[in-house]
């Protein structure tokens, strides 16, 4: 019994720390990403999208940036995701690499 329990721990363990981290999933989903950033039209919207491993609850642009949003915080209070800008670095935000940055927001 003991073995088996061990065996248990050890696939968990295994699992939790061979899977990709956040940075190797943006990795390639990026390509991806960015051909749906350059399709979307200030004010378009897409609900509800997957884009390589990577899931997303929405991505919109808005003021030339495209936002990739995972998700809102318990209280529904602060959105995050990532933000595609190549031309101007947006304001509150974290550079990940390239023309991606992550951000975590106040809803207004």
């Amino acid at each position: 019994m003991g073995a088996v329990l061990l065996a248990a721990v050890l696939v968990l363990v295994a699992v939790v720390t061979l899977a990709p981290g956040e940075e190797e999933r943006l990795a390639g989903s990026a390509g991806g990403m960015e051909a749906v950033a350059r399709s979307l039209r200030e004010g378009d919207e897409i609900a509800g999208r997957t884009i390589g491993n990577l899931a997303f609850e929405r991505v919109f642009r808005e003021n030339g940036l495209v936002y990739f949003e995972q998700g809102q915080g318990r209280l529904g209070d602060r959105a995050y995701g990532y933000v595609w800008s190549p031309q101007v670095r947006p304001q509150n935000v974290e550079h990940v690499e390239g023309p991606w940055y992550a951000y975590t927001d106040l809803e207004d």
